[in-house]
């Protein structure tokens, strides 16, 4: 029984926490999209331009395709276009605005 209290408690708290951490992980990945020009090709709330729809992509493959483009690993469609604009981008940065994206 104390075990089932403890998962109980811990799952509480680590809810309470992701709940907590959503909104400004949100926010700061919609003003990193912003400051990095992302908007110039992918559009204000990524639903596409000159480059693809990003809005609503799963995380994990948005993700793993930028830093794909970043490292020069992709190079395929007009990836070679973006790759300049993302070199400098962080893991930090790249996992905010694709959690900022996947939200849309």
């Amino acid at each position: 029984m104390k075990l089932f209290t403890n998962m109980v408690t811990i799952t509480a708290l680590v809810a309470s926490i992701i709940i907590f951490l959503t909104p400004n992980a949100f926010a700061d990945g919609k003003s990193i999209y912003a400051s990095n020009g992302c908007e110039g090709c992918h559009g204000n709330e990524g639903t596409g331009s000159v480059g693809p729809r990003l809005a609503g992509q799963q995380e994990k493959y948005l993700i793993a395709q930028f830093k794909l483009i970043r490292d020069e690993k992709r190079t395929s469609g007009l990836s070679s276009m973006m790759a300049p604009a993302v070199k400098n981008v962080s893991d930090e940065d790249i996992s905010a605005i694709a959690a900022y994206l996947s939200g849309l």
